[in-house]
């Protein structure tokens, strides 16, 4: 693993907001167009007309040119990605762009990053925080930058799987989270601003291979919480939380022993299904019906469980059918546990709940009580067969049909069903 522990200052400037812009974007607002065609025009005098700008995939930054106030001067300065048009040389670039006395903005200092494509941009006060990725190379490279006397110094480098920033430790200021794969397991390094220096905590995490299934992060006991879903030797996921405190990362998880209860197989992710703040994880048995199927071949109920630091326990929440592919959770009411199953339909992938009747040996004989169908949003075959939207997204749109006949006691009404149902993806 290649990782360099240098120096670290960081400028805490609460009061300096980064702006972003596109070239493409912004051209009905001639003032914010004028600008940018200024910091293009100084980037292209400096590194020449074979470029390509280079945006980044992910996090609030999307564009080519970020203007943020790098070394506390109180003016802003222009960072500019780009790449060069050339076989020879493929990484992508950064262009710290200063104005003049004159007001003109002209090139101050450029640099070559770690990959051919920029992940991320995050600022922490003054220092700026970009993740590289590559094509050629499975992991990701972070990179901090201070811009000091013209030039951007390098103050840490390290592969990563996860990179976020979020306060951990209810200090009101930001840390920067940086998750890589290490041995058999994973590896944390949480840098804290302590002043004139960061902190870094550093942690290791054993699991079945070094890969993160997902990272989330919920409210725990007044403070944010990281909940890391880390493979299983031999398949299957757990679920590790990671909090900071006065001694450094813990692990309340593992420290109360409590692992092997949020063993699950892959698919079944942590997450925050209600919005509620507080990530739950989801541990799944076969529904009534199915005790005796091939895993693969039955349908499962999810027990959301969380943590409660009180008392160092996992404690469930609710009942679901966890419907991964299709991303949604629908929460089992009270009155219907125990007492139903439920059936999906491979071709259509329409699920539908039946009301259980253990004397009936085939499920699709049972009572059915109310369907649900995921469709490509404006799709208005769904409707004509007399199912109702519930809810929906900018690539797909959930239908549910009440299949119950009229007096059946474990008929839902339609606000059951709404207040119910969770979009997860």
């Amino acid at each position: 693993m290649r990782k360099l522990a240098l120096f670290l200052i960081c400028l805490l400037l609460s009061g300096c907001q980064a702006v972003t812009f596109s070239v493409d974007s912004l051209l009905s607002a001639p003032n914010i167009a004028d600008e940018q065609s200024a910091i293009y025009n100084a980037l292209i005098e400096s590194a020449g007309r074979g470029i390509t700008l280079v945006y980044p995939k992910n996090g609030d930054f999307r564009s080519a040119f970020i203007l943020k106030d790098l070394d506390g001067d109180g003016s802003e300065e222009a960072i500019a990605f780009y790449s060069v048009n050339a076989v020879a040389d493929s990484s992508a670039k950064a262009a710290v762009l200063d104005r003049g006395s004159d007001g003109d903005w002209y090139a101050m200092y450029e640099l070559a990053g770690e990959g051919s494509s920029v992940d991320k941009v995050m600022f922490c006060g003054g220092d700026m925080i970009v993740g590289y990725s590559s094509r050629e190379y499975e992991d990701s490279v972070v990179c901090l930058y201070r811009y000091t006397n013209g030039v951007l110094e390098l103050g840490y480098a390290n592969f990563y799987t996860v990179l976020e920033m979020r306060d951990i430790d209810g200090c009101g200021e930001d840390e920067i989270i940086v998750v890589s794969r290490s041995g058999y397991g994973v590896s944390l390094d949480v840098l804290k601003s302590g002043g004139s220096e960061y902190q870094s905590y550093v942690m290791g995490i054993d699991a079945g291979e070094p890969s993160v299934a997902s990272c989330s992060f919920g409210q725990l006991d007044g403070k944010t919480a990281m909940y890391l879903d880390l493979p299983l030797e031999g398949g299957g996921i757990f679920t590790e939380v990671v909090v900071l405190g006065n001694r450094g990362l813990s692990c309340p998880i593992s420290e109360n022993g409590l692992r092997v209860q949020t063993q699950r197989p892959a698919g079944y992710l942590s997450c925050d299904y209600d919005g509620d703040g507080v990530v739950e994880i989801p541990v799944v048995s076969a529904f009534r019906g199915y005790e005796s199927a091939e895993w693969n071949d039955a349908e499962h109920l999810a027990t959301m469980l969380s943590f409660d630091p009180s008392d160092g326990e996992l404690k469930a929440k609710s009942s679901a059918y966890y419907n991964a592919a299709d991303g949604y959770i629908f929460t089992i009411p009270n009155r219907w546990l125990n007492m139903v199953t439920v059936m999906k339909n491979a071709a259509t992938g329409e699920v539908t709940f039946y009301r259980f009747d253990p004397e009936k040996g085939d499920i699709a004989d049972m009572t059915p009580l109310v369907s649900f169908v995921r469709s490509q949003t404006g799709d208005s075959v769904y409707p004509s067969q007399g199912y109702t939207e519930i809810s929906g997204s900018e690539t797909a749109a959930y239908y549910y049909r009440t299949e119950a006949e009229a007096g059946e006691p474990l008929v839902l009404t339609a606000d059951e069903i709404i207040n119910n149902f969770h979009m997860i993806a």
